[in-house]
């Protein structure tokens, strides 16, 4: 009965905690003639701030609206502070249109995948069998 409280606990808590936003690190680098694409699901308010160097590029953030937010090309180097007007998946896209290695620097807030509910609900369900096949059992008599 004990591991079924702690199965319904445990997904019961991850639940409530990949609702909350965490901040992630930008830190990578991009080979020329390549495209990077990062999809942040950002809250009403959420912040980022994005550093990219190095070679010639292009870079574009769309809402969740599918609207252009920026955009920006053939550039060698820029720096934008991200605040998120709506709630909902951004993209953020970054093409190295140049002949030299780009790195792109900074955070930003997201928030867990939609598919991570699978896992949780996987994880109370589970508890509830657990649970209910140990009250059985200890009210069968067999424990």
């Amino acid at each position: 009965m004990i591991s079924g409280i702690a199965f319904m606990l445990i997904g019961g808590i991850s639940m409530i905690d990949s609702n909350i936003p965490r901040k992630v690190s930008l830190a990578s680098t991009l080979d020329s003639n390549r495209t990077d694409v990062i999809t942040p699901i950002m809250n009403k308010g959420s912040i980022g701030k994005i550093m990219i160097d190095g070679s010639k590029f292009n870079f574009d953030i769309e809402d969740p609206n599918k609207s252009i937010i920026v955009s920006v090309t053939n550039q060698s180097h820029y720096e934008y502070d991200l605040v998120a007007n709506n709630e909902g998946q951004y993209k953020l896209e970054t093409r190295n249109i140049g002949d030299k290695v780009l790195k792109i620097d900074g955070e930003v807030e997201t928030k867990a995948s939609p598919l991570a509910l699978g896992g949780q609900l996987m994880l109370l369900i589970t508890g509830i069998i657990v649970l209910g096949i140990g009250m059985k059992a200890k009210f069968a008599g067999n424990i």
